[in-house]
């Protein structure tokens, strides 16, 4: 099924990211890029056009190189890694400020039991729907609620992404994917939490790091209320992610 789409994150615009947008469509690599995509890019950088720029172009260098298309859209996206719910987003539900709740589980999926294009095409599936997110949830940022249980190093992180962006000389993820994260919630942290944050320092932003609170499932609900969270953490929300997925059309 397909649907005609109109994008949430063009309602609403303010002067200053109307002229940040013009601004950005100066630059050639952006001319045959929608309005809607480059702005989830611009927000991602807080309206800097030159960090913007450089973000837009790491970014399709990585899609080039795999092959990948921009927007990635549902029916690209391999249906069996995605329903495992190992990294996603349900739109329309927020933290007490207003910034959307991601969920990361990587305990449910081993990425290398999926071709490296296949698990980017998710990845950047799971970017590029954000244009189906309106302004103010742009603005205020994203929170994640990531569960480490029975997580493992070796089977439930992925080296090739590193690998891949160390060989092309890109610095880190957040030059490469959209997403100003302002809140990491960690519940079930393993003994070898130490380690993975050791780990997560190679590829992620000091100040990234800091934003990351290590908590009981109870302790999150004291800035997301609990109807905004989904029942497999703690929350009240009874829906499953695999629901949600079949229920998006093709072209989402």
């Amino acid at each position: 099924m397909t649907v005609t789409q109109e994008f949430d994150i063009l309602n609403g615009l303010t002067n200053e990211e109307l002229d940040a947008l013009a601004k950005l469509k100066e630059f050639s690599i952006c001319k045959d890029i929608k309005d809607e995509l480059l702005l989830v890019f611009l927000f991602s950088k807080k309206l800097n056009v030159e960090s913007t720029h450089e973000l837009i172009k790491n970014n399709l260098f990585v899609r080039e190189q795999l092959e990948i298309s921009l927007p990635v859209v549902k029916h690209q996206v391999n249906a069996e890694l995605a329903k495992k719910a190992s990294s996603f987003h349900i739109k329309g539900y927020t933290d007490r400020e207003g910034r959307a709740i991601s969920y990361l589980h990587p305990s449910k999926v081993r990425p290398k039991d999926y071709t490296f294009k296949e698990y980017m095409t998710f990845l950047f599936w799971s970017q590029d729907q954000c244009v189906h997110e309106p302004p103010p949830i742009h603005r205020a940022g994203l929170t994640i609620i990531e569960d480490l249980d029975k997580v493992s190093i070796f089977k439930h992180f992925d080296s090739r992404l590193n690998d891949f962006l160390k060989k092309h000389h890109i610095k880190d993820m957040q030059n490469v994917f959209i997403g100003r994260i302002q809140k990491i919630y960690i519940i079930n942290p393993p003994w070898l939490l130490k380690p993975l944050l050791s780990f997560a320092r190679t590829f992620m932003k000091n100040k990234i790091i800091s934003r990351i609170e290590i908590c009981k499932r109870d302790q999150i609900f004291s800035t997301i209320d609990q109807s905004q969270v989904l029942l497999e953490y703690g929350g009240t929300l009874d829906i499953t992610y695999s629901d949600y997925f079949d229920s998006l059309p093709s072209n989402y």
